[in-house]
């Protein structure tokens, strides 16, 4: 196979053997920087899917009635009802998609611009997965609740799932979600990791009698609105927690903590203590504290009078309530609903990723920078980030074994706000909306490709604003003459550079699609190396040149390189456990994801991080 390298106008063919993909690249080590955030948990913790897997069903007796929480010191709205009532005639919600962007459901396309009329989606109560239980004097705050900044669920335990929704199984306002994990084997500890939902400050560390260990943090979002989380049952030591009981005005929790032999699996163990301090800064998904059944509100509920458990138990009611509050228009902090539901847990799903709900999903539906997403949750859900000003810097769009599209990309902060996104199009269908916004003043910035179940080439493009006083020429499905050609014009007579390429096959023939630019500044571009070549010629590269652009085509890889202006990092051939290990790595070193490949039915991953 020919391999083309182009060094400003100059045009070099080469011919490589075929080789395996397996190397690597590797950069020279990058200095190190403050982490921006924490994207995995504890080691005891075991997924990474948390986000977007349904949720376990809880194969255990869940305790009944009151939880006894010590709340005495919440101020008490001046209209409260003496108990929630159903309200049966819940408003036509119109609720805002987003400002910035709005979904076709034909095609899995989206787009998304700045300066588009707001679009709304419309849902009534008949499609939501339950009909919410409102307080009526609520409802505006309820109907307020959104994420300005990305909030994470408090877990990482695959077998985590909810017990008690906002509203408890038997319709009593819960005001809270209960997490535990789903079963718990005999001798299995029940407690899991506990994590601070966003970045945020410590502001409070307490003993309640009700709550146990708790932990308060306030999060403060980019425009300065705020959400404070509370964190109960929490375990500080074995010795602590027991001392705290026995002095405990709860006579059966006080009777129950004089008893004998008390149990590690129940009290806990004195290393599983707090791990954060009144003052501290805490990032989004640090590890802060180990669920447990602290305070007469955790194992209080499953004693009888005399302390002594009213049926057996291996989970020993070991779970986190949590907490999540916003201002309401009085100023005063009122507890919401992070999933929106507003309704009991007990049998339905409506805390799904996939539900309707009749309120915003405040939980963030996948990590803003994301691998093997269903497609489907990033079209339900892109108004999530959109909505707080982040865009779409990379995309790529790819099918698994099982025939599902997989989505892998990266949104983030500081990126222009006018820019448009489609997913997994056919030819003609990009041609369409090339045509379209090209009218409108925007090329492409980025390209991926992948194919159908049938072979054709299906397109991922991210669009931005033309430069004022340059010009553009894209190009799709171009065979190897006519990209020669396209060559010679715009690089060899008009002295443009090769801004974006992808190489990919169908049908066992090689096509090219891109976009040249009229500014040059010098570019080195690659396609259809061996792994060995690719690697060779990055190594020469690298003190000078930095690689933008990169793509894998079968067994070969090409790439795009431009005066190199700071440190970068670039790999393929990641599994999807090696892809989150090097972003960990060079998250915590400061550089961002800068474009993203997923292939070979979205099980390998070639990426490209700069400072």
């Amino acid at each position: 196979m020919k391999n083309l390298m182009f060094l400003f106008v100059s045009l070099i063919v080469m011919t490589f053997a075929a080789d395996s993909l397996s190397a690597q690249i590797r950069t020279t080590p990058i200095r190190q920087t403050t982490p921006v955030m924490v994207q995995q948990g504890n080691p005891e913790e075991d997924s990474d899917e948390i986000f977007y897997r349904s949720l376990p069903q809880v194969q255990m007796q869940i305790p009944q009635g009151e939880d006894g929480h010590d709340h005495a010191d919440e101020p008490q709205l001046r209209m409260r009802l003496s108990r929630p009532q159903p309200t049966t005639n819940v408003p036509q919600k119109a609720q805002l998609w987003n400002n910035r962007a709005f979904v076709q459901a034909s095609n899995a396309q989206i787009v998304s611009e700045a300066n588009l009329q707001l679009t709304y989606r419309t849902t009534s109560g008949s499609a939501y997965c339950a009909a919410p239980i409102v307080e009526r004097e609520l409802y505006a705050t309820y109907a307020s609740a959104k994420a300005y900044m990305p909030l994470y669920v408090p877990y990482r335990h695959s077998k985590v799932s909810i017990w008690q929704g906002f509203y408890y199984n038997w319709n009593d306002k819960h005001g809270a979600i209960d997490y535990g994990k789903s079963s718990v084997a005999a001798g299995e500890d029940p407690t899991f990791g506990v994590y601070a939902i966003a970045d945020g400050k410590v502001i409070e560390i307490k003993w309640s009698n009700g709550g146990g260990n708790v932990i308060t943090i306030e999060h403060t979002a980019p425009n300065g609105f705020k959400y404070r989380s509370t964190y109960l049952h929490l375990r500080n030591g074995f010795n602590h927690d027991l001392n705290q009981a026995k002095q405990s005005p709860s006579s059966k929790y006080k009777k129950f903590a004089y008893k004998p032999n008390p149990s590690q699996l129940c009290w806990g163990t004195n290393s599983q203590t707090l791990k954060v301090s009144v003052g501290q800064n805490v990032k989004a998904g640090q590890f802060i504290a180990w669920a447990g059944n602290t305070g007469s509100g955790g194992i209080g509920i499953i004693l009888d009078d005399n302390g002594n458990f009213k049926n057996t138990t291996t989970s020993f009611n070991v779970h986190l309530h949590f907490e999540l509050r916003i201002k309401d228009s009085n100023g005063e902090w009122v507890k919401i609903d992070p999933y929106g539901v507003y309704n009991k847990k007990s049998g339905i799903d409506c805390y799904d990723l996939d539900s309707e709900t009749p309120f915003a999903r405040l939980f963030a539906p996948f990590y803003p920078s994301f691998h093997n997403v269903p497609l489907q949750y990033i079209n339900q859900y892109w108004g999530y980030y959109t909505g707080m000003g982040m865009a779409l810097q990379t995309i790529s769009i790819d099918r698994a074994g099982n025939g599902k599209l997989m989505a892998s990309g990266s949104f983030q902060w500081g990126l222009p706000n006018s820019w448009y996104a489609r997913f997994y199009m056919t030819a003609a269908s990009y041609q369409n909306y090339f045509n379209e916004y090209n009218s409108k003043g925007f090329h492409p910035r980025q390209m991926q490709v992948s194919t159908d179940s049938q072979g054709n080439p299906r397109f991922s493009v991210i669009w931005e604003k033309n430069v004022a006083g340059e010009s553009y020429y894209s190009f799709h499905n171009r065979d190897g003459n006519n990209f020669s050609s396209l060559w010679d014009n715009y690089v060899k007579n008009k002295k443009w550079k090769l801004a974006e390429h992808v190489s990919y096959t169908v049908n066992n023939k090689l096509y090219h699609a891109g976009i040249f630019r009229s500014k040059n500044t010098g570019f080195y571009a690659y396609y259809g190396l061996t792994s060995a070549a690719f690697n060779d010629k990055f190594q020469e590269l690298y003190s000078k040149w930095q690689l933008v652009s990169m793509h894998v085509n079968g067994s070969k890889v090409g790439g795009l390189w431009v005066p190199k202006s700071d440190n970068y990092a670039a790999y393929y051939g990641l599994t999807a456990s090696g892809y989150q290990s090097k972003f960990n790595q060079f998250s915590s070193q400061g550089m961002r994801l800068y474009k993203v490949q997923s292939y070979n039915n979205s099980t390998k991953f070639a990426a490209i991080w700069v400072k």
